[in-house]
């Protein structure tokens, strides 16, 4: 594959571009293997470290993952990571469509409360926790600066279709039973 010499980009990034717009157009769907170093080396025409870099770089976005043995694969939740790089809105795991930034806002918040939980199972083992601890310190500031780019009016729509999809609460009304009505009628 030939290159437009005034492209910018780094040769891995092309080829993460590419492999992006494949999984856009549909030509690789969640849970098809990705080419191998080797076959990207051949196919992009760059060198094996730039094709393990693209590799990399597919993997860090959280778009593929692999399999020892078996090589790399697109990621179930791939199609709705690239609408969130995009700025794409999003449905999430509970059917409701929410905008990029709060889709992102959500996920960190998601991820900080698996820490959280992870860290109090890891208390007895200092080093862990500590940086399970470094970790969370982490998410809290990007959760922070990504809530500040998130209205508040867009939450509290959120909060209220996730509530009404909740379906009734668990918990009936709080209502008079007929015994403490019986036992008004008997005093009276």
């Amino acid at each position: 594959m030939t290159y437009d010499p005034t492209d910018k980009r780094a040769l891995f990034q092309r080829v993460v571009d590419d492999i992006l717009d494949r999984i856009r157009a549909g030509t690789l769907n969640p849970g098809d293997r990705l080419p191998s170093a080797k076959e990207i080396s051949e196919g992009w025409d760059v060198s094996a470290m730039t094709a393990q870099r693209a590799l990399r770089e597919l993997q860090a976005l959280g778009l593929s993952y692999g399999m020892a043995g078996k090589g790399s694969f697109v990621h179930p939740d791939a199609t709705d990571r690239i609408k969130l790089l995009d700025g794409q809105p999003v449905r999430t795991r509970d059917g409701i469509t929410v905008s990029a930034p709060l889709a992102k806002y959500l996920r960190t918040r998601d991820t900080l409360a698996t820490k959280a939980s992870e860290w109090l199972d890891n208390l007895h083992d200092k080093p862990k926790a500590a940086q399970l601890q470094a970790e969370m310190h982490l998410l809290s500031v990007i959760l922070e600066d990504q809530r500040q780019q998130v209205d508040q009016a867009e939450i509290d729509r959120y909060q209220t279709e996730l509530n009404a999809t909740a379906g009734p609460d668990t918990q009936p009304p709080a209502t008079e039973t007929p015994e403490t009505d019986d036992r008004r009628r008997t005093t009276k």
